[in-house]
């Protein structure tokens, strides 16, 4: 069983807002996503506490959040016509920065599966709980992911 809501908030914050920066390359998004996941958390702590996967639960709930924002501002995007996207300001020339940028190329659950796994450090079968498919699912996305990693960050 897991200790306080802050405990717990303090440890996790700083891993789960990396993580979905790496899978988005949008700052403010990661903190919006992160905040409301952690404000999800926290409303159903009386339960998520008994379990060492509550942190999985967060970061997968933050991705989730991420992922339905962009979804809404593509449609958004695709309502307003001549509105033009920000320009792209590419980060440091960094060996992790080309991680992210090769991260961001996965489809979104190869990303979510990679992140969950490599970065969370969950076992497959947490990362299947949590992304609600078979472990054989979980493993079959990590395999692309790593053979799409692969080939994307040969050149680095």
């Amino acid at each position: 069983m897991l200790g306080s809501f802050e405990d717990f908030y303090q440890e996790q914050y700083p891993r789960i807002v990396r993580a979905i920066l790496l899978a988005t390359g949008d700052q403010e998004l990661s903190f919006d996503a992160t905040q409301e996941a952690f404000k999800r958390a926290f409303m159903r702590w009386s339960r998520l506490q008994k379990h060492q996967w509550a942190g999985g639960w967060v970061m997968t709930t933050a991705f989730n959040v991420a992922k339905r924002h962009r979804s809404r501002a593509r449609r958004e995007r695709e309502l307003l016509p001549g509105m033009s996207e920000a320009p792209n300001v590419p980060g440091p020339d960094t060996r992790p920065m080309d991680i992210a940028t090769a991260l961001r190329q996965l489809p979104f659950r190869q990303r979510q599966a990679t992140i969950l796994y490599y970065w969370g450090d969950l076992p497959t079968v947490a990362v299947a709980e949590l992304m609600d498919v078979a472990e054989g699912t979980v493993r079959a996305h990590l395999a692309a992911a790593r053979k799409s990693l692969g080939l994307e960050l040969e050149d680095v």
